[in-house]
């Protein structure tokens, strides 16, 4: 091996010395760590150095963009979403509008909502239509014969007609009274 001009010592003198610098209490090498090994194995050429400097300048560039374009994309999924919804209602809405163009179904409807009826027709509405079933088993009847009313229907309603006619308007709100007991006949 050819030394160099103004080196004076030998690589067999500094090899110790750098032995001596890792060797343990007894003379034994130190045992290193594992994350020092690994990282004393790399090493760095100029080529390596510039190509970890164009990939770290690559991901600062193209991050914002990429980041850009996700969102972007998210928006564009949004509306499509959105636009699909809205054809959906429009496809409702017009297949509602030929409906309400058809005269049978005004006239139902007419009748369910308004409860129209064509002239000469009688209309009857029901209205305690509920299920016996969602009542459920009634315990005992309630009567079994008929029973006539002690009170006569015709007076009581002439009585309130009365009541009703001469009673004075009063135009300030009161407190509630009690009712009056009517007259028995």
């Amino acid at each position: 091996m050819a030394r160099r001009p103004g080196s004076t010592r030998s690589s067999s003198t500094r090899r110790p010395a750098r032995a001596a610098r890792w060797a343990g209490p007894n003379g034994t090498p130190a045992p290193e760590a594992e994350a020092g090994s690994w990282i004393r194995g790399i090493r760095f050429s100029g080529f390596g150095l510039l190509m970890m400097s164009l990939l770290v300048l690559g991901i600062v560039v193209i991050a914002p963009n990429l980041k850009a374009y996700i969102e972007q994309r998210q928006q564009i999924a949004q509306l499509e979403a959105s636009v699909a919804e809205s054809e959906d209602e429009i496809e409702r809405l017009s297949v509602e509008r030929e409906r309400w163009n058809d005269s049978t179904y005004v006239m139902t409807q007419a009748r369910d909502r308004l409860f129209y009826v064509n002239p000469g027709e009688v209309s009857f509405i029901v209205l305690n239509d509920v299920d016996s079933a969602l009542l459920g088993k009634d315990e005992a009847p309630v009567s079994t014969e008929l029973t006539a009313t002690k009170v006569n229907w015709a007076e009581s309603m002439l009585a309130s007609l009365v009541t009703a006619g001469l009673t004075d308007v009063s135009t300030a709100p009161s407190a509630p009274q009690a009712p009056t007991p009517e007259p028995t006949p």
